[in-house]
């Protein structure tokens, strides 16, 4: 009786995770529309990204939090460029397919070096989190990332992060998370976009 009670209770736990995950996405799918709303009379260079992710302890750490590493999909993200050399970004990602609880809400600052009209893209990043672990706590973030663009809109992003918790939050601790997605961007004038860039399709590129 008491094995069947718990069979019911991990049943349970599996269906509000993926409930769950259905409501970050659904929220995602909701922000990305209500932002072609904006007015189409200004020019806004945007980005959005669709991948999956990983969290890493140290084996210290692991050992604590139920486990090293933490799969993470799917991991959204919105960009948009905002002045000379300076992007923002936020990304929502939960925990897939594991036993331990982790879904992360990231915003964050990037700085691209001037390369944003590269066809490699470079940037740092500083920023924070709100884990939804145990409890819901707060990490700072600083990182490094890039995108390869093979045309126009689509490109390869890549990233890899060091997500700092104070040493009061016991419930969590620092770790280090990783990404790769897929990266469409556009623009919200509703003009020709490729008639701005200066960016060649990888394949044109001179070696």
């Amino acid at each position: 009786m008491q094995k069947k009670i718990v069979e019911i209770a991990n049943c349970f736990s599996i269906t509000i995770k993926k409930i769950t995950l259905m409501k970050h996405i659904l929220f995602t799918l909701i922000f990305l529309f209500t932002l072609n709303s904006f007015s189409q009379n200004e020019v806004n260079k945007w980005a959005v990204t669709i991948g999956t992710g990983s969290v890493l302890y140290s084996v210290e750490n692991g050992a604590d939090m139920g486990g090293r590493l933490i799969p993470q999909f799917p991991r959204l993200s919105v960009a948009t460029y905002i002045f000379k050399n300076i992007t923002l970004a936020g990304s929502i990602s939960s925990d897939f397919n594991d036993n331990q609880e982790y879904t992360t809400y990231d915003g964050e600052v990037r700085y691209d070096f001037g390369t944003s009209e590269n066809t490699i893209n470079l940037y740092v990043l500083i920023g924070g989190s709100l884990i939804q672990s145990k409890h819901l706590l707060p990490t700072l973030n600083f990182g490094i990332g890039g995108t390869l663009w093979i045309s126009d809109h689509f490109g390869l992003q890549g990233g890899v992060m060091h997500k700092y918790n104070e040493e009061r939050f016991q419930s969590q601790r620092s770790h280090t998370y990783g990404s790769v997605g897929i990266t469409y961007r556009f623009s919200l004038s509703g003009g020709n976009s490729n008639s701005s860039s200066g960016r060649k399709r990888i394949w044109e590129s001179k070696h």
